[in-house]
């Protein structure tokens, strides 16, 4: 699992076609997924009393949503409140902040 700190605003890119945003409707903060149309895009439902295996301090706010059968993003807070999605993908999956991927394929 790995854990990016985000902006509103800000994205990040998963595989090669899935792009995850946070933005915020009122004052709400919302996930959106841009994803190729093969992909379904789906809550996961959380069970009670079960957690993520996440560090000190970190709390889901969130839904979970799958993408695909294999990935799975959550905003979580932290103490510090600020907001980070948790991205549970394959290994072989790269993952990238939006800025950093744009950067790449420039080179």
């Amino acid at each position: 699992m790995l854990i990016v700190g985000r902006e509103i605003g800000q994205s990040v890119i998963i595989g090669e076609g899935i792009k995850v945003s946070v933005l915020q409707y009122d004052s709400k903060l919302r996930l959106v997924i841009d994803a190729p149309k093969h992909l379904r895009i789906s809550k996961v439902k959380q069970k009670e009393g079960s957690s993520l295996n996440l560090k000190k301090r970190a709390t889901i706010i969130g839904n979970t949503m799958l993408i695909g059968d294999d990935i799975k993003v959550t905003i979580l807070r932290t103490e510090s409140g600020l907001l980070r999605f948790a991205i549970d993908a394959p290994k072989e999956v790269s993952v990238f902040r939006e800025e950093l991927y744009k950067t790449r394929s420039l080179i």
